[in-house]
């Protein structure tokens, strides 16, 4: 009987047949601690002792009041889109709760950073009652009337943010630290740059040369210059009180950091990376990886992530088979698609991706996406429609067992290594060699 490995593949998953006496396979998954007991509870403990020099959540509202000279009148939390599993649906209440004001002071401020706005339904099955409880704003990057320069980072970026939140007297950020192959982990100051950004900062914070740089990866946020450069741009106009959330393979709260952006993200990545960080003894002729499930597998654009971090340890000359959903296209939105269909052949359009001056949107995607298609053969098994495929510039395959026999097949050398990454870029691997000077 094959040794069957399920997939983080939509909702449901999909199983991997795998056959031990043709593959020598590695299964690579991350740590998956317990959720916590009672999740509020710890919600509680963080935010009345908080990392760094925030006040305690309860005594924040006085504290402002005291600094503004008058009453707050006006609360903002950011959260994260329908694509990220942050659970919003008990942050959001309980941070309010915990304020002490009055439903109508609040409004919940969607990060969507370049990406559409979330749908009603969307928002609903993120935010649960507190959709209809709390004013919800979709952010648009490109509502120049809705937003508002705070400043420039030392390189030369201009920062703009979304009006509500630069106008609020209490800014808070909630968010879900994660593996991150630009910034090292998410949450933190991602919540608002470029989350709650304008396209022109959005642009710079994601220029070709940035994305090239060898410090922009997994894992890594010492030594991360897309790191810096968001902490650096948030800092022109930082929140009061953060609330970031681990979360174990259920999608289950783990740990609760609060406090000071810096100092609290801070905390939860050294916990992130302790869970997601695995290394490995080689490179592999065949990695098969996805993007994590639902949310996270809902379009293409997003999955590039699980193709990064399979693109880590794979052979050059090797083969990537990628298992993501993608139910909502490449998606239709933003320039993505536009940017694939250029006629140009892969390695001509990256080269002029890196050549250009200007920025174009969602052109960073393509970029990492083209530079993983450099490492190795990409195979991509999904549900796009035939439009979308012709696309990705990816093979495409319908069955990725059928996909993983025929690599089998080819090989002559005794068994296939094969190294499986089911949760996709929730497991960040790196090669054991080099663990000692870098997380890479």
């Amino acid at each position: 009987m094959p040794r069957m490995v399920k997939l983080a593949y939509g909702e449901h998953g999909i199983d991997l047949a795998i056959d031990e006496s043709r593959i020598d396979a590695t299964v690579i998954m991350p740590k998956d601690p317990p959720a916590l007991a009672d999740p509020e509870s710890a919600f509680a403990r963080a935010v009345d002792a908080p990392f760094g020099d925030a006040p305690a959540l309860g005594a924040l509202i006085a504290a402002r009041t005291l600094s503004l000279g008058r009453p707050v009148r006006s609360v903002v939390i950011v959260i994260a889109d329908h694509t990220r599993p942050v659970p919003d649906h008990l942050l959001v209440p309980w941070v309010v709760e915990r304020l002490g004001v009055a439903d109508a002071m609040v409004t919940v401020l969607v990060g969507t950073g370049t990406h559409r706005g979330s749908t009603a339904h969307e928002i609903e099955r993120k935010l649960g009652a507190s959709a209809a409880r709390f004013r919800v704003v979709n952010h648009d990057c490109n509502d120049s009337a809705g937003l508002v320069r705070v400043g420039a980072s030392r390189c030369g970026g201009e920062a703009w943010f979304n009006r509500l939140w630069v106008e609020a007297d209490v800014k808070i950020a909630t968010g879900f630290i994660e593996p991150h192959f630009y910034a090292g982990f998410s949450g933190g100051s991602k919540a608002v740059m470029p989350g709650v950004a304008g396209l022109a900062s959005i642009q710079h914070f994601h220029r070709a040369a940035l994305i090239a740089h060898p410090g922009t990866t997994w894992g890594d946020i010492a030594a991360n210059p897309l790191q810096a450069l968001t902490r650096e741009m948030l800092a022109l106009c930082p929140p009061d009180f953060i609330v970031n959330v681990t979360l174990n393979l259920g999608k289950r709260i783990t740990g609760v950091f609060a406090g000071e952006c810096r100092a609290a993200h801070d905390a939860g990545c050294h916990q992130a990376i302790e869970e997601a960080l695995t290394p490995v003894a080689r490179r592999f002729p065949v990695v098969v990886t996805t993007n994590s499930g639902y949310p996270l597998d809902q379009n293409f654009y997003q999955t590039v992530k699980g193709i990064s971090a399979a693109a880590r340890i794979v052979e050059r000359g090797g083969t990537i088979l990628v298992a993501s959903e993608c139910r909502v296209g490449l998606p239709p939105e933003g320039e993505f698609g536009k940017i694939l269909a250029d006629p140009r052949g892969s390695p001509e359009l990256h080269q002029a991706i890196k050549a250009a001056s200007r920025t174009r949107h969602d052109q960073w995607q393509v970029q990492t996406l083209l530079q993983c298609l450099e490492q190795a053969r990409i195979v991509l098994h999904s549900t796009l429609a035939p439009a979308d495929r012709a696309l990705t510039r990816t093979e495409h395959g319908e069955d990725i067992n059928a996909s993983l026999a025929a690599c089998a097949a080819r090989w002559t050398d005794g068994k296939l290594p094969v190294a499986v990454l089911p949760m996709g870029p929730l497991t960040i691997p790196f090669i054991q060699a080099r663990a000692s000077s870098s997380s890479r």
